[in-house]
Parts: C-alpha cells; sequence; structure tokens
C-alpha cells in the first residue's frame, strides 16, 4: 500500500497564490473538461472570486479541490474534484470532509452527478427535490442538513 503525506487548506480567492490558482485551474480542467467531457458550461466562469477553495495535497502536489461560495445563504459548494489518477482513494472524501468541517452548522447545498447522491449521503448530506439535467449530466440537489432550511 502507497503512503503519501496529505495537506488540506481552505483559502480564499485573495489568499490564493497565482499558482495555486492555476492548479485549482489545472486540475478541475483534467477532471471536468478533458476527463467528463464537459464544454457545455465554461470551466473558467469568472466565479471563483466569490468563492473559498479547497486545497488537497498528496506529498506537495494538487490532487483534490472544491469551491464554497462562502458569502450566500445559503452556502454552496461546487467544483469538487480528485485527480483521475488519485480517484477511488477516498481523497474526495477527505475534501468534503474539510468542505464539512468548514461549513459547519451553516447551511449549504450543491449540485451533485446523480452516480454520486449515495456518496454524498454516506457524508451526511440530504438530497431534496427532483433529478436535472446540467452540462448534459443527471444531477440531483443536495443540501447539508446542519441548519438547512427544510
Amino acid at each position: 500500500m502507497q503512503t503519501f503525506t496529505l495537506e488540506v487548506q481552505i483559502k480564499t480567492f485573495e489568499e490564493l497564490s497565482k499558482l495555486e490558482l492555476y492548479e485549482v485551474m489545472v486540475l478541475r480542467n483534467e477532471v471536468f473538461v478533458v476527463g467528463q467531457k464537459i464544454t457545455a458550461e465554461p470551466e473558467v466562469d469568472g466565479l471563483d472570486v466569490d468563492c473559498a477553495h479547497v486545497l488537497l495535497r498528496a506529498d506537495e502536489r494538487l490532487v483534490g479541490t472544491a469551491r464554497i461560495f462562502h458569502k450566500t445563504s445559503p452556502m454552496v459548494v461546487g467544483r469538487v474534484a480528485v485527480h483521475p489518477e488519485r480517484q477511488g482513494q477516498g481523497l474526495g472524501t477527505k475534501v468534503m470532509e474539510a468542505v464539512q468541517r468548514y461549513l459547519g452548522e451553516r447551511a449549504a447545498e450543491l449540485h451533485a452527478q446523480a452516480h454520486l447522491e449515495r456518496w454524498y449521503t454516506t457524508l451526511g448530506w440530504e438530497r431534496y427535490g427532483e433529478p436535472f439535467v446540467e452540462a448534459e449530466i443527471p444531477h440531483v440537489m443536495m443540501r447539508w442538513p446542519s441548519g438547512s432550511p427544510r
């Protein structure tokens, strides 16, 4: 079994270095545009400036990320991504655990790809509403129940 050192940080856009922002964009491009062929919605959408960003590193390499619209109520979590070479190693759970620590008792929601609904549920998220299609992929709405309006 391979061992590696994990480090997780959450930084606002203003706190990100240029290199960190570049790494986030490269990772999300590899996961969403290259890996999932999502082209209907631009990956660089101009919204990152309004977010806090999760940076998960394994041996100093960015392997996971997510963004949190932390100035909204409820907060919105999106662009959860793990490097394709590192998927299936529990790193997505590490990213979401960091997100959830950040959220605490504050309400949040996310658009989950439908095939990941069960995984999000095991992490404590709750589905609500009907399935919908976003970027040509089936999605469901999920909410962080701690403090979320019912």
